[in-house]
C-alpha cells in the first residue's frame, strides 16, 4: 500500500511558531534580526543539531535512547585529526589531501557504525534498556577518546577540510548563500525522511516503537530493527563529527555536551514521542527553525544564557508531561470505544 507524506497538525502548529517568532524577532530587532549575514549565520548554525536530532529521532521511534551520539562525534573527530595529522604531509597536493579526505569520510562512518552496532547489540542480544546501554558507551566513547589524546584537542586540519567547512553555495546578491554542511544535513534529513516513512524498515521500525511483542508476531525480526536502528543512529552521528571538524577546525573529547539536550528538545516539540512508534522526521526540520530563531533571539535581545537555558529545559520537561498525558488519554479513549464495542456485539 503506497503510504502519503502529509503535513499534520504538528506541522501546522510548528509553522505558525516559526512565523511568529520570525515576526516578533524582526520587530524587536528590525535593524539586525534579517540582515544576510545573520540569516547566514542561523543557517549555518542548524547542520550539527539537526545531524543529533535525527539520531534521537530514530531512536525515539523505537521507543529507545541513543545518549552516545556526541561521543561518537567526538571520537570520530579525534580519531580522523590523529590521522590526517599524522599522515598527511604539510606539503601534500591537492588531489592527494582530497584523497586523504575521502578516507577520513569512510573512516569515521564505519566508527559510527561500530558504535551503532555496539549499542544495538547491547539492547537486541541482551535485553539491556537502551537509556543505560547509551549511557554506559557515552562514558566508554569518551574514555576511549581522553585515552587518545590525554584529553587535548586535536586540530590544525587540512584547509580543504575548513573551506569545506565555510563555503556557501547559491549566493544571490546580498544573499550570502547556503552554508554546504547545512546542505548536507537537509540531504541525510530528506533520506532520512524517506527511509522512515517510505521503505519497509520505516513501517517495521514504527510498529516495533508502538509495540514490540505485537510487531514480532507479525513475523518483523524486532532484533535487525534495533540493530539497523542503531547504526544509523551512529552513522548520523559520525556525520556530525566530520561536520564539526570542518566548521571548528578542533575536535576535543568532551566537546559539545549539550547538543544531546537540544536533540531531545527538538525531536520532543517536533511530535516525535518518547514512547515510541508516533511521529514525522519531517517535522524534525520545523522545530529546528523554531528553536534557531528562538535562541538567535534571545542572544540578539541580550537574554542570560541561564534563563534561556531554563526556559528550553521547561519546554523540555512540559512537552513530555503533555505527550505522556495525551498518550494516556487516547488509552483511554480506546479501552473505553472497545467496551461499547464488547456490550453492543453482546446485546445482538
Amino acid at each position: 500500500m503506497k503510504r502519503k507524506l502529509k503535513f499534520d497538525q504538528q506541522s501546522i502548529q510548528l509553522l505558525a511558531i516559526s512565523l511568529a517568532l520570525l515576526i516578533i524577532m524582526t520587530l524587536l530587532r528590525p535593524d539586525r534580526f534579517l540582515r544576510p549575514i545573520n540569516i547566514n549565520s542561523m543557517l549555518a548554525q542548524l547542520a550539527e543539531p539537526g545531524l543529533f536530532a535525527l539520531c534521537i529521532s530514530v531512536a525515539y521511534l523505537s521507543k529507545g535512547m541513543d545518549l552516545s551520539i556526541v561521543s561518537v562525534a567526538n571520537l570520530v573527530g579525534i580519531v580522523n585529526g590523529m590521522l590526517l595529522r599524522t599522515m598527511l604531509p604539510a606539503d601534500a597536493a591537492p588531489v592527494q589531501t582530497a584523497g586523504w579526505l575521502l578516507l577520513s569520510l569512510a573512516v569515521g562512518l564505519v566508527i559510527g557504525l561500530l558504535c551503532g552496532l555496539l549499542n544495538g547489540f547491547l539492547i537486541a542480544e541482551l535485553g539491556i534498556f537502551p537509556i543505560l546501554v547509551t549511557l554506559g558507551t557515552q562514558n566508554l566513547f569518551m574514555g576511549i577518546a581522553m585515552v587518545l589524546t590525554g584529553g587535548r584537542a586535536e586540530g590544525n586540519f587540512p584547509e580543504m577540510l575548513l573551506n569545506l567547512g565555510s563555503k556557501n553555495l547559491l549566493a544571490v546578491g546580498s544573499f550570502m548563500g547556503l552554508p554546504l554542511m547545512t546542505l548536507l544535513f537537509l540531504i541525510v534529513f530528506a533520506a532520512l525522511c524517506l527511509v522512515v516513512h517510505k521503505s519497509p524498515y520505516g513501517l517495521k521500525l514504527q510498529w516495533y516503537g508502538s509495540n514490540s511483542h505485537a510487531a514480532f508476531y507479525t513475523g518483523i525480526n524486532n532484533k535487525k530493527v534495533v540493530y539497523t536502528t542503531y547504526m544509523i543512529s551512529g552513522v548520523i552521528a559520525a556525520l556530525a563529527g566530520l561536520v564539526i571538524m570542518a566548521r571548528t577546525n578542533s575536535a576535543k573529547a568532551d566537546y559539545g555536551s549539550s547538543y544531546v539536550f537540544q536533540a531531545l528538545l527538538t525531536c520532543v516539540l517536533a511530535g516525535i514521542s518518547p514512547l515510541g512508534g508516533r511521529g514525522k522526521v519531517y517535522n524534525v526540520l520545523l522545530s529546528l527553525i523554531a528553536l534557531q530563531l528562538l535562541s538567535t533571539g534571545f542572544n540578539m535581545l541580550r537574554v542570560s544564557p541561564l534563563i534561556r537555558d531554563s526556559l528550553f529545559g521547561f519546554l523540555l520537561v512540559f512537552s513530555i508531561i503533555l505527550d505522556f498525558a495525551l498518550a494516556k488519554r487516547r488509552a483511554q479513549r480506546l479501552n473505553r470505544k472497545a467496551i461499547l464495542a464488547d456490550g453492543a456485539s453482546a446485546e445482538t
